[in-house]
């Protein structure tokens, strides 16, 4: 449910009028983290399927240790910390898309946690438009590649 709502603003669900997207994610290894990454996986998924999107949804997560505020929870930080703050967001629309918190912090510690979790998401946003780039770019390679073997061919 978490991650459904955290990808809905993303998709033009006008376009599918009576129609479900159904998006399984399997975690195979985990060490926290694990809601961000599907998120993160999921909207790959969804632009690399073509479904028409208003931006990729990223996932980062910031909490407290030990009083310090850090990025990216492994298992043991999440468990042990003070405090969990799961964030999913559309940099190109400046949206956040899903905001949790587990712990206590106090409103400048929120504040910047949630900063700092934005960051986070905007460097993952980067590597995911990448990703998709490569991808693409190696596509269009093998069919470029393909012509030119196919014209040589006749």
């Amino acid at each position: 449910m978490v991650i459904r709502e955290s990808l809905e603003p993303a998709i033009f669900s006008i376009m599918f009028p009576r129609t479900a997207i159904d998006i399984y994610i399997e975690i195979v290894q985990a060490d926290g983290g694990t809601r961000c990454v599907g998120i993160i996986a999921a909207s790959l998924a969804l632009a690399d399927a073509g479904v028409p999107l208003k931006d990729l949804v990223a996932g980062c997560a910031a909490g407290k240790i030990d009083g310090t505020l850090v990025l990216d929870l492994n298992d043991t930080e999440d468990k042990c910390g003070e405090a969990d703050l799961p964030l999913a967001f559309m940099p190109r629309t400046k949206e956040i898309t899903l905001l949790q918190m587990d712990g206590s912090l106090s409103p400048e510690e929120f504040k910047d946690a949630t900063n700092l979790a934005i960051t986070g998401c905007e460097e993952i946003y980067e590597m995911q438009r990448e990703t998709l780039k490569k991808k693409y770019a190696e596509n269009r390679d093998e069919i470029n590649s393909e012509k030119t073997t196919t014209k040589e061919g006749d």
